[in-house]
């Protein structure tokens, strides 16, 4: 169940959920956290689950003059009331056996909260990826009917992100198949329950998730390619300001038409 650090009266009708899905090499939770920590976002509540294995420590969010000492648990929920946007952030995996239980809880408190929009991170296992996978770039992402419909070309025609390819069969299709865009099904190895939350949303929440190829080890730089994608989708950061409320039109399409080095990388950082 969800228990609120402070009593709400409002669901979160208008704001936008990123749910990072406990993956290969914990991407989606590095994501999460440069958000989190850039965005200065609040913590809003906890999640407790008898699906996910517990666990406390120390805040990493605070700020390195505090004097308190703040704890944090296995999944917790933050939010920011400036952006419009929700994280869900997963410190810990899933009870064997019992990742579904929590699915479905999470499904019903989406539906519950009448999200305006669900985006689930995840990352899936390079050494699954087909041929035409190996070369380019290492981020794919799937849209719901919701999704697609409203920015589907975009995502192709100007940010010139690739949908990930589906499969007609396993473990890989034929050179023939993997060029055909038409049928097949989802295949994200490694990439924990993106692919079951998906499904069980699609016809009910507009979502979309978005993923990188990866391997287990240091994934810092797939972690700031995919917060940087998220970014220049969901508008949360402008390069010259921290907030995107308040900015004009002409400058928000400034900001998205920018060339150059991701901003991200100059402005988040990172404890090692």
């Amino acid at each position: 169940m969800f228990v609120p650090a402070e009593k709400r009266e409002s669901s979160y009708k208008d704001f936008i959920l990123i749910y990072p899905a406990v993956s290969v090499g914990n991407v989606a939770q590095l994501t999460a956290d440069l958000l989190i920590s850039t965005l200065t976002m609040h913590r809003a509540g906890y999640i407790q689950h008898p699906s996910i294995i517990p666990l406390v420590g120390g805040d990493p969010f605070a700020h390195p003059e505090a004097t308190s000492c703040k704890l944090v648990t296995c999944c917790e929920v933050y939010e920011s009331q400036e952006h419009r946007v929700v994280i869900i952030q997963q410190r810990s995996p899933f009870v064997q056996g019992k990742r579904g239980l929590f699915r479905n809880w999470l499904v019903q408190w989406i539906k519950e909260n009448e999200f305006k929009r669900v985006v689930i991170a995840t990352s899936s296992s390079a050494e699954e990826r087909l041929d035409v996978q190996l070369q380019g770039p290492q981020f794919r992402f799937v849209a719901s009917p919701q999704i697609e419909e409203a920015f589907g070309d975009m995502f192709r025609n100007f940010y010139e992100w690739e949908e990930l390819e589906r499969r007609q069969c396993f473990p890989a299709p034929s050179v023939l198949e993997a060029k055909d865009g038409e049928g097949g099904e989802l295949y994200i190895p490694g990439g924990g329950i993106a692919k079951t939350l998906f499904e069980e949303l699609y016809n009910d929440v507009p979502v979309a998730i978005c993923l990188m190829f990866c391997a287990e080890g240091d994934n810092i730089a797939e972690a700031l390619e995919l917060a940087n994608r998220l970014n220049r989708w969901l508008g949360l950061i402008l390069f010259h300001s921290r907030s995107i409320g308040g900015a004009d039109e002409e400058a928000v399409v400034k900001y998205t038409r920018m060339e150059g080095p991701c901003f991200l990388e100059t402005i988040l950082w990172i404890k090692v």
